[in-house]
């Protein structure tokens, strides 16, 4: 009996022993959670102050090859500029066109989510922005802050707004190919500067803005405001249609274009497709009402997981007046600053009035027929096409190559092939890019 006493009184005090030990630990444990806690609330309250909480910074580069038969040239095209900055002795090699679009950028985005659900966004592209064309040196691509109204489906918007008509965007992060579509480049408006109202509600999903087209401010004793809209049906993942729309003044001209794409995605197939259609009054190479209407169709098929394989092909009708769009410069009928105007009757008698570089307007030949019928206002614009055959092939998770053969025609000999100083009706085109995301 003493024996077994001695025992069970042994295992008492190594249970009791045990258990202190362990409320030790825990109660250890305990002081070590606090202290985290501490140092976690002491991190969060510093983050808070110094704005970095709900902070997103991300960015994008694409140092892109452009090799294009009439110029003759072939080379990097990487933060170039479309002002006069850099332009050679022609004047011409920073001119915005269709091999010197919007590829070739750099990318810097700041998003930021407050407690009460209001965003910001910021984007800044040193060259190239969406504003560089018109406000020469701005680095601002979109700058933006959307406040919830009654719920975080109706938000109020405002600032400054990269275009959003069509499939395709300016960043080459969200295009499939390295240059864009006939309609993006020449039909549609690079920015806005302005607020209004964005809706979702359930399928749908609608912003309004009264902005400024293309201008950051305006002149004493101007009045060009737009309205600007867009809505978007999305049938699920797989499908949806958008319409977009442009109605006001524009360079103190009536403006009124209007803009339907859809997408359709099944598997490793997908495909785009968009209709343009405008009229600018006053401002045609003639004097008249510039007018267009143009389509775009592009399609999309993964081979592998990396590769995917792409096509696509525009047709641009512009013949009416002479031809001209909200895109379109013609030589000899801009005003003081560069921007594109309607050609006054003088300018017709120019034969290097032109867009030789994109090939849209009427040609010399047609402008000597013209003036030798005496009826120079009844010349012939130019109508454009392209077909692009290229694809991308993903390197990493956040780098994918892109590469296209092109070919761009129009209706009349509009292309100036520099080396012979000849007119043709066509030329060849070859890029690459390297997009980098992070």
């Amino acid at each position: 009996m003493n024996i077994t006493r001695k025992l069970t009184l042994a295992a008492c005090l190594l249970a009791a022993g045990a258990a202190t030990a362990q409320e030790t630990d825990v109660e250890q444990l305990r002081a070590d959670v606090r202290k985290l806690q501490l140092k976690l609330d002491a991190l969060e309250d510093a983050r808070e102050e110094s704005g970095f909480e709900g902070l997103k910074i991300s960015g994008m580069m694409d140092p892109t090859y452009i090799a294009s038969s009439n110029r003759r040239s072939a080379g990097f095209n990487f933060l170039n500029n479309f002002d006069a900055v850099d332009r050679g002795a022609a004047g011409q090699d920073s001119a915005y066109a269709f091999d010197n679009s919007f590829f070739g950028m750099v990318l810097l985005q700041f998003d930021k989510e407050l407690q009460n659900g209001t965003k910001f966004h910021l984007q800044l592209v040193p060259h190239k922005s969406s504003s560089s064309t018109f406000n020469l040196g701005s680095i601002v691509h979109e700058a933006t802050v959307t406040i919830p109204l009654e719920d975080q489906n109706t938000r109020l918007v405002a600032g400054q707004f990269a275009d959003f008509t069509g499939y395709e965007f300016f960043l080459a992060h969200q295009t499939k190919l390295v240059t864009h579509n006939l309609l993006f480049d020449f039909t549609q408006a690079s920015y806005y500067a302005g607020a209004g109202v964005e809706f979702v509600r359930d399928a749908w999903t609608t912003k309004v803005l009264v902005a400024n087209m293309n201008k950051s401010s305006f002149k004493d004793h101007e009045h060009n405001p737009i309205l600007v809209f867009r809505t978007d049906f999305a049938n699920g993942e797989y499908s949806g249609i958008g319409v977009t729309g442009q109605f006001g003044k524009y360079l103190g001209q009536r403006i009124a274009m209007l803009s339907s794409d859809a997408f359709f995605t099944r598997g490793t197939l997908n495909v785009n497709a968009q209709v343009n259609a405008g009229r600018w009054r006053g401002m045609a190479f003639n004097g008249g009402d510039a007018q267009w209407i143009g389509a775009s169709l592009l399609g999309t098929y993964k081979v592998t997981p990396r590769l995917e394989l792409i096509a696509r092909a525009d047709r641009l009708v512009n013949d009416k007046n002479g031809g001209g769009t909200i895109a379109t410069l013609f030589t000899g009928c801009a005003d003081a600053a560069g921007e594109a105007v309607g050609c006054s009757d003088a300018a017709v008698a120019d034969p290097g009035a032109g867009d030789y570089r994109n090939g849209f307007g009427p040609t010399a030949d047609a402008l000597a027929q013209a003036l030798a019928r005496g009826t120079p206002g009844a010349v012939s614009g130019t109508n454009r096409s392209e077909l692009t055959l290229g694809g991308n092939y993903t390197i990493k998770s956040n780098a994918i190559l892109k590469f296209e053969a092109r070919r761009d025609w129009a209706s009349q000999a509009a292309f100036l092939d520099e080396s012979t100083n000849r007119y043709r009706k066509h030329n060849d085109l070859l890029a690459t890019s390297l997009v980098v995301t992070f």
